[in-house]
């Protein structure tokens, strides 16, 4: 068991515990730092729908990154199965 990893994984949790999600974006923030969200406080209903825009177009991209991470992981599989019958 890792001591280290748990303590720092605790820490973090503890740090985002702190933080709850803005009503108007849904990104969290910490309330008692900050008297208005950093991310949307300060943009008016344009401003925010192109912050939603941009969290979408982040959003495909990922998802589109994480399904050709699966489709080399099985490729790989796939070689090393040829490989290990030969």
């Amino acid at each position: 068991m890792n001591i280290g990893g748990l303590l720092a994984r605790s820490a973090l949790l503890k740090k985002q515990m702190k933080k709850q999600p803005c009503e108007r974006c849904g990104l969290l923030y910490d309330h008692k730092k900050e008297e208005q969200c950093p991310h949307c406080g300060e943009l008016d209903q344009k401003g925010l729908d192109k912050l939603f825009e941009r969290r979408e177009t982040e959003h495909q991209s990922n998802r589109q990154l994480g399904f050709w991470f699966i489709v080399a992981a099985i490729f790989i599989l796939f070689i090393a199965l040829i490989i290990s019958a030969m």
